[in-house]
């Protein structure tokens, strides 16, 4: 069987068909806001024709993306194990975790078995990105991949104006989705946990690898990940809650105050408004003495209450 063969048994010859074409120039374009997606894949180990189908469908998935105002991110155009041997495996790593993490959207391309997909659909999933899954409907899908949690969409196909068409239709279904959690994603686009950690180890006086030999027989960190973690904004950094908690009991801290650290001027803050309240409704407007009467007596009530427990 020639190569060709091999790819049409799998339906990628003729993408570019004109009754596909026709329909989706037919079909409305979606309101302008920018949105990025991350292609994941097999690419390490594959054969000349295994290879020329994931480029293939990688090729297909860009048109459709673009058609929709989306910005795709393709691993084998920056750390391919073929075309780029040079890259570290450490900055492959980092890379296209971040590029993940940094996405609204993860596609995946269900072919073969990798185990690098693997890892990306894990990121995606601890970021709650989610995931369209494109498939041959010969083609079977892992249950560790069509079960994770979240958003998590297929796209089957026999013939290529179905993958086209298919995977058309559904982002266009999900785009509306993907603007809204942007949007209230945006929020993470800041530094405050890894600024928050760095203040706190300078102000007691230790170094990175002070943290790290602390959390050594535990779960061990690296002096790498500490200086990612307090350079990079929330959203990219997304540490795990048992790395919080190791960083926070080398800090002599809690995960709270890693995360929030307005948390007790917040609290405070919403005592004294509750007690305002109260007070202005039952007896009209009180004098910031007497608030601050109150609220001292509501705090020492509930710091009773506390060590009666």
């Amino acid at each position: 069987m020639t190569e060709d063969a091999g790819l049409a048994q799998l339906g990628l010859p003729g993408l570019e068909t004109t009754e596909t074409a026709k329909v989706l120039a037919l079909r409305p374009r979606p309101e302008h806001h920018p949105l990025n997606a991350y292609l994941a894949s097999a690419l390490t180990g594959l054969e000349g024709a295994e290879r020329q189908l994931i480029f293939q469908l990688s090729d297909a998935v860009s048109l459709v993306c673009q058609d929709l105002g989306i910005e795709l991110y393709e691993p084998r155009k920056k750390t391919d194990p073929v075309h780029h041997p040079d890259v570290e495996d450490t900055e492959v790593f980092h890379v296209d975790r971040e590029r993940v993490l940094r996405s609204d959207l993860l596609i995946y391309l269900a072919h073969y078995p990798s185990t690098g997909a693997g890892e990306e659909l894990t990121f995606a999933y601890d970021a709650m990105v989610p995931i369209v899954v494109v498939g041959h409907n010969e083609s079977r899908i892992s249950r560790m991949v069509t079960g994770i949690p979240g958003t998590v969409v297929t796209v089957s196909y026999d013939e290529p104006e179905e993958l086209r068409a298919g995977l058309h239709e559904t982002l266009l279904q999900l785009r509306p989705q993907l603007v809204q959690r942007k949007l209230a994603y945006s929020d993470y686009d800041v530094n405050i946990i890894g600024d928050r950690i760095r203040q706190l180890r300078e102000a007691k006086g230790l170094t990175r690898e002070d943290i790290v030999k602390v959390s050594s027989d535990r779960h061990p960190l690296s002096v790498e990940m500490l200086a990612r973690l307090e350079q990079s904004n929330d959203k990219d950094a997304n540490p795990s809650l048992l790395q919080l908690r190791e960083i926070a009991t080398a800090l002599s801290t809690t995960v709270s105050d890693l995360v929030e650290p307005d948390m007790d001027e917040l609290i405070i803050n919403n005592l004294s408004t509750w007690v305002t309240d109260r007070q202005a409704a039952r007896f009209g407007d009180i004098s910031s003495r007497d608030r601050n009467k109150l609220l001292r007596r509501v705090l020492l009530r509930l710091i009773d209450s506390l060590e009666d427990d």
